[in-house]
């Protein structure tokens, strides 16, 4: 490959008596010209080899031809209704009103929303219909806004920038926002809390947390009584305030650690979820008044991990992880067990579909959403204790496939779970193409699902051909509790990669495929995932796809959102971590060996990754890589956190899938 050449730097830093040299630092700055032409470069090579790649143009085709099922998300009851948010097929989102049949009525007038702004949400206020408030990302933003619209007066009467969560207040008139800002050099992350008055356009400050924190997420009561602001400290402890009646929020937490999250108020007391002294989660209830310290236990902790919970009229219903897949089980005020909902497969995924279901409510019913390998995303509603199905695209299943479970060893002895999915009947060959997935981190689960969101590919469609498909539930996610967060990060980040490791030899040794025939994947934190695993063992890989990758583990605490991801990573200024994360740092572990075909995807407006990560490694890569498989970058000049939208979303997965099926001889020349 005649890859575009940087005019490479000699600086250099030193840090706890190691010296780094950095000869693609100036990758860094988006906005020089310099590196404009090199990234214009590099796009050129990418699509010169896409031009050429056998089975791309069909691909494409095949892609834009697919039948799509439309999937709804940010499900809002109205009387009317409902307000919903649909994924389209290009990677777009467009906000619809559906009857209450689920059929569409039309899609929502945005005429007075920018056409720079794509819109997920509207929040109408439930004491006043002709208020409303959009949820949307601004080209180029780094955090969503709001957008305040008086649609009597046909007017746009507010736009509020930056934000993480929002919510009304009980009048129906008042919105209580987040934000935060940031200061990459004292390691800070200072939080607000704000309430925008509707009537007189005033913005009041309710809250200020000055310590380094992620976000805060705020919650109500589904009578809007109680309102609830969640400090993320970091993404397993919370500090919980509560607002008083003069609008002050007074802390509950008197120094408890843990993760903690409100549910509603049932019966006069505040329910929380919590994994403080319940690692795997358990429920309490808190009086007006109380500490979280002194609530009682409402439901015990058992063998499942309690993901989420929500109030149901006077029940409540939780959300159980039985290794890695869903269980809903409702229970009384009591806490007492009710019944487990039947849900349509073991193995699936079953979480709240509402985007209101933490704020006020005016209907008792609740929407789910499930999926799993082989059943596309469906919504259910729960109404009493009757469960039923709102909406089913697709309700073929592939009855040919089966979902196997299986445990891996890592080298410390923990055993990791993850889902096989594979042809029924289907023989070791040692040769059966095999993409493999995981992402390990910030106390996500990753469940099973229909479709992979990094490369846009239904699973079926893929194991359909005779291929096995792989999701590891690497330690760093929320599976298993707090220990199992905890395994997988800060100090012990390097389990994560160890896991997906050990996960694979283990496929590969039992004679279902081969390193030739194996693909890998994964984004953002999930990114970082896939470039360690290419830098620390890149003889197990065919096929290495990283999008918006995190790959300077040393240089990202600069970055807008460092102070928010050193709670996760650890700090790379800390003499006890620096070491960690020098070891396993992407970019400064690449050496000048043989890697394998590598596809590393980033975009310009990405503000959670800042693009220079994609860019510097892939730099690094093409100068050192020994082999003859090409090291490809994109670069999406729109592109957030994302694969792009529109044609470009197009254009991207349709090179990812390709690249696949070709770097594992899948296409003939």
């Amino acid at each position: 490959m005649n890859y575009p050449q940087w005019k490479k730097s000699d600086w250099s830093e030193t840090r706890f008596g190691v010296t780094m040299k950095d000869e693609y630092i100036g990758l860094e700055q988006p906005k020089d010209p310099a590196v404009l032409n090199w990234v214009a470069a590099e796009n050129a090579l990418t699509d010169q080899f896409f031009s050429t790649l056998p089975g791309y143009a069909q691909k494409k085709e095949q892609l834009q031809a697919r039948p799509f099922y439309a999937s709804y998300s940010a499900v809002t009851e109205t009387p009317e209704g409902y307000w919903a948010t649909r994924a389209n097929q290009d990677g777009t989102r467009t906000l619809v009103v559906l009857d209450k049949e689920f059929k569409e009525i039309r899609e929502a007038d945005l005429s007075l929303i920018p056409d720079t702004i794509t819109v997920f949400t509207a929040n109408p206020s439930f004491t006043d219909p002709d208020l409303i408030y959009y949820t949307g990302l601004e080209d180029g933003a780094g955090r969503p806004c709001v957008l305040v619209v008086d649609q009597k007066e046909n007017k746009l009467i507010r736009k509020l920038d930056g934000i993480f969560y929002s919510l009304w207040d009980k009048t129906g008139r008042r919105i209580l926002y987040s934000d935060a800002d940031a200061d990459p050099e004292k390691g800070l992350n200072v939080n607000h809390v704000r309430c925008y008055d509707c009537d007189t356009n005033e913005i009041q400050t309710c809250f200020d947390y000055h310590e380094n924190a992620v976000l805060v997420r705020l919650a109500c009561s589904a009578d809007g009584a109680t309102v609830v602001a969640e400090v993320m400290e970091n993404y397993a402890d919370t500090v919980i305030f509560v607002q008083q009646d003069n609008g002050a929020f007074l802390s509950v937490s008197e120094n408890l650690k843990g993760a903690f999250t409100y549910v509603d108020t049932l019966n006069g007391e505040l329910i929380f979820l919590t994994q403080a002294q319940a690692p795997l989660g358990r429920l309490i209830a808190v009086k007006q008044g109380q500490t979280l310290a002194e609530g009682r236990t409402l439901v015990e902790e058992c063998e499942m991990k309690l993901e989420d919970a929500i109030r149901h009229g006077d029940q409540l219903v939780l959300f159980y992880l039985k290794d890695a897949a869903s269980l809903v089980r409702v229970v009384g005020a009591d806490g007492k067990k009710v019944c487990d909902l039947p849900l349509p497969s073991a193995s699936g995924a079953c979480t709240l579909a509402m985007q209101n279901g933490r704020a006020i409510r005016k209907s008792d019913s609740l929407i789910l959403e499930f999926e799993s390998f082989v059943h596309s995303p469906m919504l259910l509603k729960l109404t009493g204790d009757q469960l039923t199905v709102l909406y089913q695209p697709n309700p073929k299943t592939a009855e040919d496939i089966e979902v196997r479970q299986i445990f891996t060893e890592a080298p410390d002895g923990e055993r990791i779970p993850a889902f096989v999915v594979m042809p029924k009947g289907l023989e070791k060959t040692g040769c059966t193409p095999t993409l493999m997935y995981g992402y390990g981190g910030y106390n996500n689960a990753i469940l099973p699902s229909y479709n992979n969101p990094f490369v846009d590919l239904d699973i079926v469609d893929w194991v359909s051909q005779g291929r096995i498909y792989v999701s590891i539930n690497l330690r760093g996610g929320s599976e298993y509790g707090t220990r199992w967060h905890e395994g997988g990060s800060l100090a012990n980040k390097k389990n994560c990669f160890t896991d997906f490791i050990a996960t694979a030899e283990r496929i590969q040794q039992e004679g279902w495929t081969c390193p030739a025939k194996t693909a890998i994947c994964g984004g953002s934190n999930g990114g970082l995932l896939m470039c360690a695993l290419l830098t620390m063992r890149p003889d197990l890989w065919g096929c290495v796809i990283a999008s918006v990758p995190h790959t300077d583990m040393i240089r990202f605490r600069n970055d807008d959102r460092g102070p928010m991801y050193i709670t996760e990573y650890g700090d790379p200024m800390d003499p006890a971590l620096f070491p960690l994360m020098l070891s396993y740092s992407p970019y400064h572990n690449i050496q000048a060996v043989d890697y394998p075909a590598t596809y590393i995807q980033t975009g310009e407006c990405d503000n959670n990754v800042p693009p220079y990560h994609g860019k510097k490694m892939a730099a690094k890569l093409q100068e050192n890589n020994q082999s003859d498989h090409p090291v490809l970058l994109r670069v999406l000049a729109l592109g957030s956190h994302d694969r792009g939208k529109g044609e470009a979303h197009l254009k991207t997965i349709a090179e990812m899938q390709s690249y696949i099926d070709w770097a594992l001889g899948e296409v003939q020349e």
